[in-house]
C-alpha cells in the first residue's frame, strides 16, 4: 500500500501497543543527512511518543562478499555511531561473521518494535530481505525511497530511454531538488537496552574484524577508496572546487582525474544524490559543465533505477528489447576472431593492451572509469563464445570487483553494452545491430598510452 510518494507499507499488520521503540532498519541508505528512510523513522517514533532505534548489519553471505566490500562498510560505521549518538539516537552495527554466529536479528529486533522502517532499493538482495521481514514480522514494515532526486513512483512504467524520461525528471525538478528539512528525535534512545548482539567497529579494528569473516579474501580492500560521509564529501569538494569546471570535456578522458569518483558513495549511500546535485547546481563552474553532470546523475541514474524496478528481468539478457534479441538470433552461430576464458579475462591477460588496462583498473582500484567500461564491455561481447556467457561474465567481473557494482547502473550499464536504452547500428558480425567500439578508434579520444602506464603503476603489473 502506498502511504506518499516516497514510503511502501510492504504488510497490513498493526503497530505494537507494548513497544519499546521504533526500529530503523538501514540497508543502502548508509547516512543520516538526506536520508527519508531516517526521517520517515524519526516521524514516526515522535508522532508515537517512542524513541528510535537504527539497526545496520552486515552478513558474510550475501553474493560476491569480499574483504573489499566489507572494508568499505565498515569504514563508516564509526562515524555514523558518534554522529547518532549526538542526535540521542541508539545506532546498533552487527557483523555477522560466519554460520555459527546469531541469525534473524531484525526479526528479533522486531519483538519490542512498533513498526520497521527500511530502505527501497529495486535490484539486488534488498527486495528480497524486504519480502521476507514483511511476511516475518508482526508489526507494519514500511520501504521509503530514498534512492533518486525524483521519487521512483513518480513514474508509472519502464522508460524506453533517455530521451523518454529526461523530459519527465525536468518537470518535476523543480519541486525536488531542494535541501530537505532536519528532524529531530523527541524522546532519546542512547543507553537503550536491546536484544540484539552488537560488533564494535574502529578504524583500528577493521583488518582484523573482516579477516574473522567467511568471505573472500582473494579481492583485497581498495587502497584507492575509503568508505564513510567524511570521505565522500571531501571526494565531493574535490570534484565540485577543482574538476567540475572542465568536466564537459574532461570526463571522457580517462588519462585525466576529470569525473567525480562518487559512484561507490552514492551506491552504498554515504551520499545523496540530492546533496551531490545541489553542490554541483550551486557551483561556480561553467553551466555545460553543470548541465552534463546532472544529466548523468540524474537522468541517466534514475533512468537505471527506473529499469529495474519495472523491469524483473533487470539481471537477464531477458530485459533486452525485441530489435536486440532478433539480431542476436541472427549472428549467435558468427566466428569469433578471440575466444578468452574467464580466468584470462579476469587476469587482464588479452592482446588488447587498453582492455587489459581497464580490467586492471577495476581489479586494483575497484573502479573503472566510465568511459573504458563502455570498450570493457563491447569487448567481452565479441571474444565470449556467446552473448549469455559474455553477459554472465560482464555481471560476475563487475559485481565481484567494483565498489559502485550490484547496482541498478551497473546493469544498466552492462545492458547497454547489448543495446539497451539504444537504438540499432550498422550490421557487423557477432554484433549485429548493437553498436560497435573498437580499442583503436577509442584510444585516439584521449592518451590511452598514458592511462595504461598509470595502470600499471597501480600494482597490476
Amino acid at each position: 500500500m502506498r502511504i506518499n510518494e516516497r514510503v511502501l507499507q510492504l504488510n497490513d499488520k498493526p503497530v505494537n501497543p507494548n513497544a519499546r521503540y521504533v526500529l530503523y532498519w538501514m540497508q543502502m541508505y548508509k547516512r543520516l543527512d538526506n536520508n527519508h528512510s531516517l526521517i520517515y523513522a524519526i516521524r514516526r517514533a515522535n508522532e508515537l511518543k517512542l524513541p528510535l532505534v537504527v539497526y545496520e548489519g552486515l552478513k558474510y553471505y550475501y553474493p560476491w562478499a569480499s574483504d573489499r566490500i566489507h572494508t568499505f562498510i565498515l569504514e563508516g560505521v564509526e562515524e555514523k555511531r558518534k554522529a547518532f549518538e549526538a542526535l540521542g539516537i541508539r545506532y546498533v552495527f552487527y557483523l555477522q561473521q560466519d554460520a555459527s554466529s546469531p541469525k534473524n536479528t531484525v526479526a528479533a529486533l522486531a519483538r519490542d518494535a512498533a513498526l520497521i522502517v527500511t530502505d527501497d532499493f529495486p535490484c539486488f538482495i534488498i527486495p528480497e530481505h524486504n519480502r521476507r521481514i514483511a511476511e516475518r514480522a508482526e508489526i507494519p514494515v514500511f520501504a521509503v525511497d530514498s534512492n533518486g532526486v525524483v521519487p521512483m513512483s513518480k513514474f508509472d512504467k519502464e522508460e524506453y530511454a533517455a530521451y523518454t524520461i529526461r523530459p519527465k525528471i525536468k518537470k518535476l525538478l523543480d519541486r525536488f531538488l531542494k535541501p530537505l528539512p532536519f528532524e529531530s528525535i523527541e524522546i532519546p534512545s542512547v543507553g537503550l537496552e536491546i536484544d540484539c548482539p552488537e560488533t564494535l567497529v574502529t578504524a583500528d579494528n577493521i583488518r582484523d574484524l573482516v579477516a574473522t569473516c567467511d568471505i573472500d579474501h582473494t579481492v583485497p580492500a581498495s587502497e584507492h577508496y575509503r568508505g564513510g560521509t567524511i570521505e565522500g564529501r571531501e571526494r565531493l569538494r574535490k570534484f565540485v572546487d577543482e574538476i567540475l569546471p572542465d568536466y564537459d570535456t574532461a570526463r571522457s578522458k580517462p588519462d585525466r582525474d576529470g569525473s567525480s569518483r562518487l559512484s561507490a558513495y552514492l551506491h552504498f549511500g554515504y551520499l545523496s544524490p540530492l546533496e551531490i546535485a545541489l553542490a554541483v547546481r550551486d557551483a561556480d563552474a561553467p553551466q555545460e559543465s553543470i548541465d552534463a553532470y546532472l544529466e548523468e546523475l540524474i537522468v541517466r541514474r534514475e533512468l537505471s533505477y527506473n529499469m529495474t524496478l519495472f523491469n524483473d528481468k533487470y539481471d537477464s539478457l531477458e530485459a533486452l528489447p525485441a530489435w536486440v534479441h532478433k539480431t542476436m538470433r541472427a549472428h549467435a552461430g558468427d566466428e569469433r576472431q578471440y575466444v578468452y576464458s574467464l580466468e584470462q579475462l579476469e587476469n587482464g591477460e588479452t592482446q588488447d593492451e587498453l582492455w587489459n588496462a581497464a580490467q586492471r583498473e577495476m581489479v586494483v582500484t575497484g573502479e573503472m572509469h566510465n568511459y573504458v567500461r563502455m570498450l570493457w564491455g563491447k569487448n567481452v561481447i565479441a571474444w565470449s563464445p556467446s552473448y549469455e556467457v559474455a553477459f554472465e561474465t560482464l555481471v560476475h567481473l563487475n559485481n565481484k570487483y567494483c565498489l559502485d557494482g550490484r547496482n541498478p547502473n551497473s546493469y544498466c550499464g552492462i545492458l547497454w553494452c547489448f543495446g539497451k536504452h539504444d537504438r540499432p547500428w550498422m550490421e557487423r558480425p557477432v554484433f549485429g545491430q548493437i553498436r560497435y567500439m573498437t580499442s583503436g578508434s577509442t584510444g585516439k579520444k584521449f592518451d590511452s598510452k598514458k592511462y595504461i602506464e598509470w595502470t600499471k603503476c597501480l600494482g597490476g603489473e
